[in-house]
């Protein structure tokens, strides 16, 4: 019965249901309305099976597949990040600066993994398109697939390489860039913890040195955003926006990037937790 299976799993009760979910393909509200039925054999040996990658500390993200965002089921795999809401703050922030644009948005979604900025942009944003990059093409067909299953694949361009380095065949520029890069220092101690011990170090990490500038790689984590606010200038149009998410103890140095870049009206946003989360600038018009 399914007590007595939630039970011996010895998992928390909300994880072992979501196995449970993904291990049975039913709802939990079916699976509780049917409490008191046998379940099947197939059913608990899969379960028991991703139990035991549970308790090896496997995200549940990547054990069922997906992870909310925005209110939407997206597809994850080791290859990508795991959403998290912290992240839904940058869609806020679009979306508070749409209707002051006056015109169909070109937005570009830098290091784009699963998909989740991008495509929630342009689902919540119609008349947006959205450019996606990504360095890894794995995490680009994620990101290509969640888009064809939440229908936004009309919407989207995805192209594959190292930030800006993915739209050098273009001559397009873009009224909005955005981004949730690696930003976690090499030695930070959470990388050897929880989820983050499991998701892909190219994301979480940054493995390249900006160009032009002397930050040791990885050293604070702020390689990759220190790339993203020297070079936003060349994809911006006038007036357009750079926005990236940081860790919530490197707000005060991201800001002096932005303002060393030449980015203008510069400022830190908060998460809904209240943390510092992200900075906006933009370009001059």
């Amino acid at each position: 019965m399914l007590n007595d299976l939630l039970g011996a799993s010895e998992l928390p009760r909300r994880e072992a249901m979501a196995l449970l979910e993904a291990a049975s393909g039913k709802a939990r509200e079916a699976l509780i309305a049917h409490g008191l039925d046998p379940v099947p054999r197939e059913v608990r040996a899969l379960f028991a099976r991703m139990v035991a990658q549970r308790k090896l500390g496997i995200p549940i993200a990547y054990l069922t597949g997906f992870r909310e965002f925005y209110g939407r089921p997206f597809w994850v795999s080791p290859a990508t990040l795991i959403p998290r809401m912290e992240t839904e703050l940058l869609i806020d922030t679009v979306i508070a600066l749409a209707p002051t644009a006056g015109r169909p948005l070109r937005l570009a979604d830098l290091g784009t993994g699963s998909g989740c900025i991008g495509i929630t942009l342009a689902l919540e944003i119609r008349s947006a398109e959205i450019t996606a990059t990504d360095q890894s093409a794995a995490a680009l067909q994620v990101a290509r697939n969640n888009a064809a299953r939440l229908d936004a694949a009309s919407q989207m361009r995805f192209h594959q390489g190292s930030w800006f380095d993915a739209l050098r065949h273009t001559s397009q520029k873009f009224h909005g860039l955005i981004s949730n890069p690696p930003y976690v220092a090499a030695n930070d101690p959470h990388l050897s913890q929880g989820d983050l011990r499991f998701e892909p170090k190219t994301a979480l990490s940054p493995s390249a040195m900006a160009k032009g500038e002397a930050i040791a790689i990885g050293s604070d984590g702020l390689a990759d955003i220190a790339t993203l606010t020297h070079e936003a200038h060349y994809w911006l149009e006038p007036g357009g926006f750079l926005l990236v998410e940081h860790g919530s103890e490197q707000q005060t140095a991201v800001i002096a990037l932005f303002h060393k870049a030449g980015l203008a009206r510069v400022r830190g946003l908060t998460d809904s937790q209240s943390q510092p989360r992200a900075v906006i600038g933009f370009l001059a018009s």
